[in-house]
């Protein structure tokens, strides 16, 4: 996003009263657990969960579409990477990630944050229950979704140096009965993207892995940043076409009470004032464990993650402002 002279001024005025700027900068000690010249990874210390961690740019934009496409590559590239870790150091069975984008999906600070939950049975944490699904997408718009998405997804790649995404690749067992049960939008080597037969709510997608069926911590720092990317346009298209005024992304992985069968799926969720999905917000809360000890074991886990060189033009649909692809969604909802 091209900013203008006002806008990067209301963003330096922003970013003077930003708590995550004040920790960044050391006039707030956080609890850092893996730092680069350009991201941060710290401890929640008021944490959803055990070993809760915070994970962003140290430069300051309030949400992913101020993100240069090179941070943004960056960022997610890292992300299975200090995933990894975070279950690490804690021993943990599986884990969630979770972007809230807008007020409306539960973002409380005007600093774009990756949130790592380390998840393990009996954790208490009940919020990413999906048991109440009964929402369905109009027929008219999973119609549009179903012939227009994987144009805007082949729009998205048309600059892209990468080679593999000219084909669809192969279906494990779990996808093929994945994509048989729901509505199939979109697929490539990497990931497959359907609408689910029932949703949470109506503006409901699935992004589903190729590479991993369990384990997001084992991803490449490409294929993390591809799921995310793919996840983003989806998130675009649902805003544009329902109207949203926010959105979730939530990543399921490994075994947890709420995702037994210990399967890896992004979920993205379109977000109004209205909805019905304010249980998957949690109430920050005092930690009750020794979040210093925690920090050192956390911390000797990611002092040997290597940054991988990944094609910027794989999170560039984090910032859907190609023509092709404006083209595509006006067409979509046109």
């Amino acid at each position: 996003m091209n900013l203008s002279p006002e806008m990067k001024k209301q963003l330096e005025e922003q970013k003077k009263q930003c708590v995550f700027c004040k920790l960044i900068s050391g006039e707030m000690k956080p609890k850092t657990v893996f730092e680069d010249s350009t991201t941060i990874a710290m401890l929640d210390i008021y944490p959803a969960v055990k070993g809760h961690t915070l994970f962003m740019l140290k430069e300051h934009y309030p949400i992913a579409p101020y993100i240069p496409p090179e941070d943004s590559t960056h960022l997610f590239g890292l992300l299975p990477h200090i995933t990894k870790a975070v279950m690490g150091g804690i021993v943990s069975t599986g884990c969630n990630i979770f972007i809230a984008n807008g007020g409306v999906a539960g973002q409380q600070a005007p600093h774009f944050l990756i949130h790592i939950l380390p998840r393990e049975g009996g954790d208490g944490f009940f919020h990413f229950f999906f048991d109440k699904r009964k929402a369905v997408m109009p027929d008219d718009k999973k119609g549009l979704f179903v012939t227009n998405f994987p144009a805007m997804m082949a729009a998205h790649f048309k600059r892209s140096p990468a080679v593999w995404h000219t084909g669809s690749g192969e279906r494990s067992e779990r996808l093929k009965e994945i994509a048989s049960k729901n509505t199939f939008l979109y697929e490539d080597e990497k990931v497959l993207v359907v609408v689910p037969a029932k949703g949470l709510v109506e503006g409901h997608i699935e992004v589903y892995s190729k590479e991993q069926e369990k384990d997001f911590g084992k991803l490449s720092g490409e294929s993390g940043a591809h799921l995310f990317a793919v996840a983003s346009m989806a998130a675009s298209a649902l805003f544009e076409g329902m109207g949203a005024q926010g959105t979730n992304l939530i990543v399921k992985s490994g075994n947890s009470d709420d995702n037994s069968h210990g399967g890896l799926v992004m979920h993205v969720l379109a977000r109004f004032a209205d909805d019905s999905l304010k249980d998957i917000h949690w109430q920050p809360k005092q930690a009750t464990y020794n979040m210093d000890s925690l920090q050192s074991k956390i911390k000797d886990k990611t002092w040997n993650i290597k940054v991988e060189k990944v094609a910027v033009s794989e999170v560039r649909a984090l910032k859907p402002h190609h023509d092709e692809i404006k083209k595509a969604i006006e067409k979509m909802y046109g």
